[in-house]
């Protein structure tokens, strides 16, 4: 048999530690509980999948069981991330179209955790029509509401983790990616954005009354504290250049722009379950790794 993994060793003490988080409810309090939904990151398919992708799988398969164990009703979604820049890349240089590049490797995750034994009910492709079609909705809706809007935009571009970064943080690394070590790409181009800064006043006041839970406290505190310097408009969408290649959702009404890949990802989280027998976990206990 061949493993999907060279080498299978995971640190338990750090896996503890990583679920210090978690107090599983009681079997008896189990029927007056919420559902409990647990999602992993998604993951990038320009390469086969390794330790790190399996080590955070598990953890979330880990909580998901001991919720089932306690007879919780458990929703458990893994899956991949499919339209970044980096994945059209590594498919010319293998010889192979970006969406034959990210199905070799989506397939690669699937055996990996099929390996691993995990107990996901999902496995999300955001190339898939019902995340596509979803998550165009949800942006369209944004846009007739008046949530996002066209604009130009300058700032520091990670083309290695296609983010941009704010001038504070670009200054703090010297002008460098934080991750890689490599130069930040000055750009200026036109964008639609998601007035953040419209939300600001209801999110403080939401993570302030804990009807948004961020967990650990410290990282609870740190968000309370970023809010207070105020927020900035996000850009949700990438203008179409000349030769790139035809990978991503395209916004709706405009062909010109695509959806920027970590807004239509993000999107997935909700996309899967957004239907009358799965909406009930939206609306449980929620818990993104």
């Amino acid at each position: 048999m061949t493993h999907p993994f060279e080498t299978v060793s995971f640190p338990l003490t750090s896996l503890a530690g990583s679920l210090s988080f978690y107090n599983p409810t009681m079997p008896n309090d189990a029927p007056n509980q919420k559902p409990y939904y647990i999602t992993t990151p998604i993951y990038y398919v320009n390469d086969r999948p390794h330790i790190g992708h399996c080590y955070t799988t598990l953890i979330a398969d880990v909580a998901a069981r001991a919720q089932r164990l306690a007879g919780r009703d458990v929703f458990f979604l893994t899956g991949t991330d499919e339209h970044a820049e980096k994945v059209s890349k590594t498919a010319v240089e293998n010889g192979k179209t970006p969406y034959e590049w990210a199905t070799i490797n989506a397939e690669r995750f699937k055996d990996a955790f099929a390996f691993m034994n995990f107990s996901n009910d999902d496995f999300v492709r955001t190339t898939e029509d019902r995340h596509i079609s979803k998550a165009s909705a949800y942006i369209k809706k944004l846009l007739d509401q008046g949530d996002i809007e066209l604009g130009d935009y300058e700032g520091w571009y990670d083309p290695s983790q296609e983010e941009y970064l704010t001038e504070m943080v670009a200054k703090e690394h010297d002008y460098n990616s934080p991750v890689t070590g490599k130069p930040l790409e000055k750009r200026v181009e036109q964008n639609y954005f998601f007035r953040l800064d419209k939300y600001e006043g209801w999110l403080r006041e939401q993570i302030e009354s804990g009807a948004i839970r961020v967990l650990p406290e410290a990282r609870k505190n740190e968000v309370l504290g970023r809010l207070k310097t105020g927020l900035m408009k996000v850009p949700v969408s990438r203008k179409i250049k000349d030769g790139d290649p035809d990978w991503g959702i395209k916004m709706p009404g405009d062909d010109e722009h695509r959806i920027y890949v970590w807004i239509e990802a993000l999107c997935n989280y909700l996309t899967t379950v957004d239907n009358d027998e799965r909406r009930k976990y939206w609306a449980g206990e929620v818990v993104h790794l």
